[in-house]
């Protein structure tokens, strides 16, 4: 273990694929980005670059008729734009008072967003919500099971 991560976070995030210094093309990503409008030079790169085409397994999990499943979180940044009106975009940028760049997806329903401010969003339907911290520390936060926090909702 290298000591960035918690050593549970850091299991789960090599069982996916990721390991120090990883690094791939972020070119579709940023075209993405393009397609809603964002200035993909202002966006979350690094991050991307390093997490992007992750799928990670971690807690909360549920046992049903004795097989155990996980919560999941996608980071797929390509996809997560294909994935969300840009009304709806619009709305959660509005809500969190800074440009959102969408970078994956959470329980394939809530898409993850990395604000301009260097926070994770996440937003479901008309909600958004906040994960405390700057991006590792909530990517931390999200291996670890620990849910965002509520910061507002507009009417549908």
């Amino acid at each position: 273990m290298n000591g960035r991560f918690p050593p549970d976070v850091e299991r789960l995030l090599r069982s996916a694929g990721w390991t120090p210094g990883r690094a791939v093309a972020v070119e579709p990503c940023l075209m993405a980005w393009r397609s809603l409008g964002l200035d993909e030079a202002a966006g979350p790169v690094s991050f991307v670059r390093e997490f992007d085409g992750l799928f990670i397994q971690h807690p909360p999990f549920v046992d049903i008729a004795d097989v155990r499943h996980f919560d999941h979180t996608r980071f797929d940044t390509a996809h997560s734009v294909r994935g969300i009106w840009p009304t709806v975009h619009r709305e959660y940028t509005n809500l969190a008072g800074t440009d959102l760049y969408p970078v994956g997806e959470n329980r394939s329903h809530m898409t993850l967003m990395a604000g301009r401010d260097g926070r994770l969003f996440a937003g479901v339907d008309n909600f958004l919500f906040v994960y405390e911290g700057d991006l590792e520390t909530s990517l931390v936060a999200i291996c670890q099971g620990i849910p965002p926090t509520l910061i507002g909702e507009w009417s549908l």
